[in-house]
């Protein structure tokens, strides 16, 4: 037993050491990436290879926390908002290393340390819960859509454990619909599965809260927790897209979207799914 827990102690020391080098990694890629990010975009803004420093800023978050990401489907080349459930802060580095897409966030995280200044300086797009703001932020997409950007959309809202697809909030999909913006994009669902954690295939609810972050959980915590793993193994499957002209009202846009997702989910995941919900 002595033995046991002396092997236990020296596996925590190890795994806290190992948390430590990868907040350095993450300090030092982010503290270079700001500075050149903001030079790229000065030079770059409107073209395509824009997205060349965060794409590979990305791709190091993911190497340095240990994500794989496997992808099933094609994503689109066309101008396009790629929307799915949301699970956790590291979709943004796993979605980002996939696509040279610009990000919808909600406005909170305009706020948040460091990520929220590389959100702004990768020009990602803000929505702000003001009435009057809409226009702003239909505007802000047109003018993405118009340097032949695509966007990358969590309609839930907020992130999930990873178990049920939260309704989509189909006030989003107006926008979507707008006629200066429907005739120019399509819209491909994506579906993300948590699949291995530290190496096995998911087994429990626990394991879930490994990668996923949601609820009244704390960011930093789960931050360092996650630093602490081997490491996460992520399946992205990607729709058929659609043009958005197709769709008749937001409602019916949200729902089939909607289904698109749950169904890959409930196809993919190790864990059961919660019941079905409408789109509100």
């Amino acid at each position: 037993l002595l033995i046991k827990q002396q092997a236990q102690k020296k596996l925590f020391n190890m795994r806290t050491i190992i948390a430590i080098y990868k907040f350095i990694c993450l300090g030092i890629a982010s503290l270079i990436t700001i500075p050149s990010m903001f030079i790229w975009g000065v030079l770059f803004n409107t073209k395509p290879i824009f997205y060349i420093v965060p794409k590979a800023y990305h791709t190091v978050l993911c190497k340095i926390f240990r994500i794989t990401v496997e992808i099933t489907g094609t994503p689109t080349t066309k101008h396009a908002v790629f929307l799915g459930n949301h699970l956790s802060y590291i979709d943004i580095p796993v979605m980002g290393s996939i696509l040279d897409a610009t990000f919808i966030a909600k406005e909170d995280v305009k706020s948040w340390f460091i990520f929220g200044w590389l959100g702004t300086l990768a020009q990602t797009i803000y929505i702000s819960r003001k009435r009057d703001a809409a226009q702003q932020c239909i505007n802000d997409i047109e003018k993405m859509i118009n340097r032949g950007r695509s966007l990358i959309l969590f309609p839930e809202g907020t992130s999930s454990r990873g178990t049920k697809v939260i309704p989509f909030k189909s006030s989003l999909f107006e926008l979507f619909l707008n006629d200066s913006l429907k005739n120019k994009l399509f819209i491909q669902p994506f579906t993300i599965t948590i699949k291995k954690i530290n190496g096995e295939i998911i087994s429990n609810i626990e394991d879930m809260d490994k990668y996923s972050w949601h609820s009244d959980m704390e960011l930093m915590p789960h931050l360092w927790q996650m630093a602490k793993l081997k490491g996460a193994h992520i399946n992205i499957e990607f729709h058929c897209p659609r043009p958005a002209k197709n769709f008749k009202n937001r409602k019916e846009f949200a729902q089939i979207c909607y289904d698109d997702v749950e169904q890959a989910l409930k196809k993919n995941s190790p864990l059961p799914l919660d019941f079905k919900q409408k789109v509100p």
